[in-house]
């Protein structure tokens, strides 16, 4: 069984702020776009064709570059937010879990419940006793 010292270390654990290596996806996907159309460019400066025909080509095959990278982009999307959602629903499982195997917040003092509010973000705590932080703790 889990003891509420382990429960609060895991909660602390999810509600860091200073994780070491935070996901920017935005930023992701702008580094995947920038780095195809950096690919292109190359490709085009060192293409053994001479530059008007490597340009007439590249000109007739624009569109089918940007669908390409249109498809790209969405697919990256889609496993981006896949892996986000699913990330997120096993955090809340095991949140829930964590909370299920702690025996009651009855047997928390007011501080540990106090504390516990605090890092779970509960609207109010402050101004909260005892029996309405357990269940406000309960509640969510």
């Amino acid at each position: 069984m889990l003891d509420k010292k382990d429960f609060q270390k895991f909660v602390r654990h999810f509600n860091r702020k200073d994780d070491p290596i935070p996901i920017q996806y935005d930023k992701l996907i702008l580094v995947a776009i920038s780095s195809a159309a950096a690919g292109a460019i190359l490709g085009v400066l060192f293409a053994p064709d001479k530059g008007k025909n490597t340009r007439e080509r590249l000109a007739k095959n624009t569109e089918k570059y940007l669908k390409e990278i249109k498809k790209n982009t969405e697919e990256m999307s889609r496993q981006l937010k896949d892996s986000t959602d699913s990330i997120l629903s096993k955090t809340n499982k095991t949140v829930q879990n964590l909370k299920q195997d702690v025996e009651g917040y009855s047997e928390l003092t007011y501080q540990e419940l106090y504390d516990l509010a605090k890092e779970l973000k509960v609207k109010g705590y402050s101004q909260m006793n005892k029996s309405e932080l357990i269940q406000a703790l309960e509640d969510l």
